[in-house]
Parts: structure tokens; sequence; C-alpha cells
């Protein structure tokens, strides 16, 4: 029993990993992504709290290449706007 939640478990996190960044990957490359959640973790911490921050710019990325399809416009974005833009990630 242990050995088959344990499978799940790991089953269902690479399942999330690869649809992490599905949406942001259509417009930005993948150094854009890293760059921006790297970026992204390090601001929101302060706002989200340093736990949750990994998992909100991991959510976050897709939203915002959503709305900024040119990685240079969403650079100049504020994360106080990023966190409005992904309001539902947290």
């Amino acid at each position: 029993m242990k050995t088959l939640i344990t499978c799940f478990v790991l089953l269902s996190s690479i399942a999330s990993c690869k649809t992490i960044a599905r949406t942001a990957a259509k417009h930005w490359s993948k150094k854009q992504i890293k760059e921006f959640v790297n970026n992204c973790e390090e601001k929101s911490s302060k706002i989200v709290g340093t736990k949750n921050a990994s998992k909100f710019c991991d959510c976050a990325v897709d939203q915002v290449a959503e709305k900024y399809k040119n990685y240079d416009d969403a650079k100049s974005v504020s994360i106080t706007e990023i966190v409005k833009i992904a309001n539902n990630c947290r």
C-alpha cells in the first residue's frame, strides 16, 4: 500500500511539472521562463511568503505570459501587477 501511494504521489508530481509553464512556452523561451520564475520568487516571497513563492510563480508565469506575450514587456511589470494578474494562483 505504501508503495502504491508513493508511486501515485511521484506520478502526480511529474504530471504537474509538465503542465507548469505550458502557456508561457508558447510565447517565451525556456531561459525567459526560468528568469521570470526566479525573479518572481525573489520578489513575491515578501508578499505571498517564502513558502508559497515557488508555487505562486509557477502558476503566475503562465498567466503573465498570456497577457504579455512579449517577454520584454513582462519584465517591466511590477510585482504588485503580477500578483493582480495571477490573483487566483494564491
